[in-house]
């Protein structure tokens, strides 16, 4: 366990992941936006999170902000060092997926994003939230296994280096 004066503070690290989780949000809706605009006619009028023609709406941009924000208590509460430490990181990734999914379908039935009838539109939720996630949680992992490897190899020079002046 990292000593607390080591440790970020809870809210600066709240900070950053609404930061990164609210920015690729957006992103996503902007995407999801243009590829709609351009190849979904029939699917413009089935969702509130786009405004055609006018860009992102208030209301949209406040709904994502609220959702990024829970996500990224989730997200501190589930990986930092204030909460706990001794739960499987493979658990922990498949415990915020599933908080994803929950608060995800829980804005998007508040916020009318799509129809809370169209079987089809929550197949594809469901499955792109977990393509997506899988991504994120495989490039995370190979992340934490680099870093790993980088400070086994520092701490193998910094050991060499103490054991000669002894």
């Amino acid at each position: 366990m990292i000593e607390k004066k080591y440790r970020t503070a809870f809210a600066i690290e709240l900070a950053q992941k609404f930061t990164v989780i609210f920015s690729l949000a957006i992103i996503a809706i902007t995407i999801a936006g243009i590829l709609i605009g351009l190849n979904g006619e029939d699917m413009r009028d089935m969702s509130t999170l786009f405004a055609f023609n006018s860009g992102l709406q208030y209301s949209t941009i406040l709904q994502t902000a609220g959702f990024s924000l829970i996500i990224a208590i989730f997200s501190v509460l589930l990986f930092s060092e204030h909460i706990q430490t001794k739960i499987n990181f493979l658990f922990r990734g498949f415990l915020l997926l599933f908080a994803t999914l929950l608060t995800t379908s829980i804005f998007a039935i508040i916020f009318n994003w799509f129809p809370a009838g169209n079987i089809q539109g929550w197949i594809g939720f469901v499955l792109c939230t977990i393509v997506c996630f899988a991504v994120c949680f495989v490039l995370t992992l190979l992340k934490l296994k680099l870093e790993g490897k980088k400070y086994t190899k520092l701490l193998a020079g910094y050991k060499a280096r103490h054991n000669n002046l002894t």
